[in-house]
């Protein structure tokens, strides 16, 4: 009869506690509870996939039924009937449910009356529910009683990868393990003493590699190790590339180099020859984003070796290249990459948006390119001042006053008035902050009559509703004015109605004297105001607006303008005042 192959992750799977790997605090506790007869009526093992739950339940069914022993224990034989059993999964006593196919509440009513009934053959009956989070919420509300109160001689182990989906009330009911994703350096030491068992040829940075790309699980490890050394070359760097599908460190690197160059043909070349190599756009950019993330570590001069995502023929490059970037660059090009995963996922073409974005990332290479060419520019033009300067003291006793002044002095007021440009330019924001403070302390200490009226006209000019400005001219004026507070005075009579127009008044104010001013309204009666003082209008404003009488504020509504009033068209130039509508109320 041909010998059947068993998969790595079967062959090699720990028969007792001790050959638990990276769950060393898990392994201590539960050899505790055999050592102590203190078993508990049901655990909750939960953790990430390959971490060795359901390996643990099956090395704690051995430890409580192990024909070789009359009492548990934590070392069980592994070769009676019991335990050859439990290990091919067919032992009568140990009954093992994948929750994903049993979910219904009817698949849990039959446990329950299954374990009403003694061991056949062992002497403790397990039940191992992989997977418990899916069970349905009646399934799980079913389980409660027995799990916590089961029959004599019964074990309930519950595994999942999800505990936040298991019910509260289960969990109470249990004593929860949480495993642990490997540590990379306890996957690579199984791995290799696997190759040396099954004489398997590898190369020891390709086993670094597959430990690392494993994420903490050491079934999958064992899963790849499996499945690379079939190719005839064996375990090689090149060979695990190509199964995963990651981009060659090669051509990252000459990536980053065209990053860095600022050489956006080099860099669309690079980009096409990884796309044309069977790279997917996200590989691409995944790729990138590892590297560069070493590249991070090699700015701080110092070793991370274990840290590191490369290989470590790559470090002495990755080295060099480091030189050449400061670390702001490189968390740039993080924040740019990180959010465009998805747009290449759903666009119709990933493979422009990939060369789109990286492009992108050229761009402020370009601007500190420009700005050191312009900081360098500006400090070459201060430092030929100086050097005009010093030549003209040194030479001015030798050179007579004839000739010297025409040549050095035009020098020089040529070079001030390119120097007084940049800084005009440079501190253009400063000194429009600074004619802000200016007017205002000079209002402060000036507060005459004939300044309050400039303020005033200054304030009229720049409100944007016409209304508000012809209103603002005849019912109000400017009372106070200091860098703190503006004061207007108004009508009483229209006091309400300009009121409500407060956030518009407040919020031009503020544009013209900053955020700082405070805005304050006072009441007085006003003297008759010039009307050519007020603020000057375009020529259809004066078309359309006529000089309106005073409306004295009535609150009964149901009194109506005369037809027969002195003036024309006063309805038409009341709701043009207020940038309103006439409607007939008649109709």
């Amino acid at each position: 009869m041909p010998n059947i192959h068993k998969p790595f992750h079967q062959k090699y799977r720990p028969n007792k506690l001790d050959e638990l790997v990276g769950q060393n605090f898990i392994s201590i506790t539960l050899k505790q509870a055999m050592l102590t007869k203190k078993i508990a009526p049901a655990y909750l093992f939960n953790g990430p996939r390959g971490t060795g739950k359901t390996s643990s339940a099956r090395i704690f069914a051995k430890s409580l039924n192990c024909q070789a022993f009359e009492q548990p224990t934590i070392s069980p034989c592994g070769k009676c009937d019991l335990c050859r059993q439990i290990t091919d999964g067919n032992a009568l006593d140990i009954i093992e449910i994948d929750a994903a196919s049993n979910t219904g509440v009817e698949n849990i009513r039959e446990i329950i009356e299954r374990a009403r009934f003694a061991p056949t053959l062992a002497r403790w009956k397990v039940y191992v529910i992989d997977e418990c989070h899916m069970l349905s919420s009646a399934a799980s509300n079913a389980l409660l009683k027995t799990i916590e109160e089961p029959p004599s001689r019964v074990v309930f182990i519950l595994a999942t990868t999800n505990p936040e989906r298991v019910l509260n009330t289960i969990q109470s009911r249990c004593q929860k393990f949480d495993f642990r994703r490997i540590s990379p350096s306890d996957i690579f030491q199984n791995l290799s003493e696997i190759a040396e068992k099954e004489s398997i040829k590898y190369e020891v940075q390709a086993l670094k590699m597959i430990a690392k790309r494993s994420n903490g699980g050491m079934r999958d490890a064992q899963s790849l190790l499996e499945q690379i050394h079939l190719l005839p070359e064996g375990i090689t760097i090149k060979n695990i590339q190509s199964l995963l599908g990651e981009v060659s460190e090669i051509e990252l690197t000459n990536l980053i180099k065209s990053l860095i160059e600022n050489n956006p043909e080099s860099l669309i070349i690079s980009c096409n020859k990884l796309y044309d190599d069977g790279n997917e756009p996200n590989q691409i950019i995944i790729g990138l984003l590892n590297i560069t993330r070493d590249l991070l570590l090699h700015t701080t001069n110092n070793k991370y070796s274990d840290l590191y995502y490369t290989p470590d023929e790559f470090q002495e490059e990755l080295d060099k290249i480091s030189k050449t970037i400061n670390k702001s660059t490189i968390i740039n090009w993080h924040n740019k990459l990180r959010n465009i995963e998805y747009q290449i996922k759903t666009s119709d073409n990933p493979r422009l948006w990939l060369e789109i974005h990286l492009t992108g990332l050229l761009d402020n290479q370009e601007i500190n390119s420009f700005e050191n060419k312009q900081e360098n520019n500006k400090n070459a033009t201060k430092d030929q001042h100086e050097n005009i300067k010093n030549n003209e003291t040194i030479n001015k006793e030798n050179i007579s006053h004839e000739i010297q002044k025409p040549s050095i002095k035009e020098q020089i007021r040529g070079t001030e008035l390119i120097i007084k440009k940049d800084e005009e330019l440079e501190d253009f924001n400063s000194l429009g902050k600074k004619s802000i403070r200016n007017i205002a302390d000079t209002s402060q200490k000036n507060p005459e009559p004939n300044n309050l009226k400039d303020q005033w006209e200054l304030i009229l000019s720049k409100l944007e509703l016409p209304s508000t400005r012809m209103l603002l001219s005849q019912q109000a004026e400017l009372e106070s004015f200091d860098s703190e507070k503006i004061t207007i005075a108004l009508s009483p009579n229209w006091e309400n109605m300009i009121k409500s127009r407060k956030v518009i008044i407040e919020n031009t104010v503020k544009k013209i004297f900053g955020d700082q001013i405070i805005l304050n309204f006072s009441t007085k009666q006003l003297s008759k105001i010039n009307p050519t003082n007020s603020p000057k209008t375009t020529n259809n404003q004066e078309k359309n607006l006529k000089p309106i009488k005073k409306i004295e504020p009535t609150t009964n509504l149901s009194k109506k303008i005369s037809k027969e009033e002195n003036y024309d068209d006063s309805p038409k130039n009341l709701a043009n005042f207020f940038n309103g509508e006439i409607i007939d109320l008649d109709e």
